[in-house]
């Protein structure tokens, strides 16, 4: 039996494409499972801060990190962890305010939610909306994580080195790249930023407003709402510049 892999991701942050990467790599071996979606799907999401993922042949997409259980027994586990850019994580939530599906609400509610985020802007929408919640999650859990059991795969980093990525996460599940087998392949492939525009399972070909490289920030928000911003999450700029590769610190910046 081996220990379950968890990825532990912020949401918006290619969480969906990572997973299948992941999944695509693995193979036959382990046991995928969107764990969080089973909560959500079924009305449940209170109880994920109380449950604990099964911990054996799972490949499990942990993407609530504010919802990760405290009491988790960590070292059952590995960690893949994934984190964005604050910055960019909100420029991409106020897209998904107008393309994304919000299951709960009715066409009146949505209409009604659409029109005052317009109202306010990108800028007024980032600085109202505050994600220390899902950064502090993924902090929190990954200082508690034996070094030896996690490995970081930032959104930057899955973007801009993805052969660099698909290595490091097969060496991490105990095989490599070049043992993949041809539809495994095939399936990460698909995921390789140059072809999600024929990507069927990608976000961007049902919903507008993603994107496919880190530092939108810089082209969608005006200065004076960067530099709030800077100072609102200084304290995680500074975890993925320690994190991630260093050939990504200059994008944390």
């Amino acid at each position: 039996m081996a220990r379950s892999v968890i990825l532990l991701s912020t949401p918006t942050s290619g969480t969906g494409s990572l997973f299948r990467s992941v999944v695509a790599i693995g193979g036959p071996t382990w046991h995928p499972l969107k764990w969080v979606d089973g909560f959500h799907k079924e009305g449940r999401m209170a109880e994920v801060a109380r449950e604990v993922p099964p911990a054996e042949n799972c490949l499990l997409l942990h993407n609530a990190p504010e919802r990760f259980n405290p009491a988790t027994p960590l070292a059952d586990y590995r960690f893949i962890l994934n984190a964005r850019d604050p910055r960019d994580l909100v420029c991409n939530q106020y897209h998904w305010q107008f393309s994304h599906p919000f299951p709960q609400e009715s066409e009146v509610e949505s209409a009604a939610r659409q029109a005052r985020v317009a109202a306010e802007g990108m800028d007024g929408f980032a600085l109202r909306l505050d994600n220390t919640a899902y950064l502090r999650g993924v902090l929190e859990v990954a200082r508690r994580i034996a070094p030896m059991d996690r490995i970081f795969i930032g959104y930057a980093m899955y973007c801009l080195h993805f052969d660099e990525v698909a290595a490091r996460i097969a060496g991490f599940l105990g095989g490599s790249v070049e043992g993949l087998h041809r539809r495994q392949r095939k399936a990460l492939e698909r995921e390789r930023v140059e072809n999600l525009a024929s990507n069927r399972f990608w976000v961007g070909q049902r919903w507008a407003g993603a994107d496919t490289a880190p530092g939108r920030h810089r082209m969608e928000l005006r200065p004076d709402t960067i530099r709030v911003l800077n100072q609102r999450y200084a304290w995680f700029l500074d975890f993925l510049q320690r994190m991630d590769d260093p050939r990504m610190a200059g994008s944390y910046e």
